[in-house]
């Protein structure tokens, strides 16, 4: 009987709780306006994002980061130093797809987006073996 009514309770929980953040105050509306970008203006992104994104640019040294797009994006055939490798890696694979992904979302970028994820993929693969 006790056990019955433990979960008798556990349920009534459940679905109050579940009552009330679907209620129209607690609801969470969203907007297309509220995400999509301004007319002639720079795709926006998350605070949040474009603050892991900046600290992500941050462990690269200054002539990494360009040579890295020109491999990935422009398909160039520059040597890669194994001073940028090194920093790539401790940059971590994270900031590296997260990187590559932002520029994939630009519509300039978006549609050779396979293309680039290769790159990226021999890019963080080909650094490893350089390290």
């Amino acid at each position: 009987m006790a056990s019955f009514c433990n979960v008798s309770i556990l349920a009534f929980l459940l679905l109050a709780t579940v009552a009330f953040l679907a209620s129209p105050g607690m609801a969470f509306q969203a907007n297309e306006q509220d995400y999509a970008p301004a007319p002639n203006e720079d795709i926006l992104v998350a605070p949040d994002v474009e603050n892991y994104l900046v600290r992500c640019l941050k462990k690269l040294s200054k002539g990494c980061g360009p040579l890295f797009f020109e491999r990935i994006f422009l398909n160039e055939t520059k040597d890669l130093s194994t001073s940028c490798c090194q920093d790539m890696v401790q940059m971590g694979l994270s900031c590296h797809n997260a990187l590559t992904n932002a520029i994939i979302l630009r519509p300039e970028f978006s549609d050779k987006a396979a293309l680039y994820h290769k790159n990226r993929i021999h890019i963080w693969k080909l650094c490893n073996l350089l390290i």
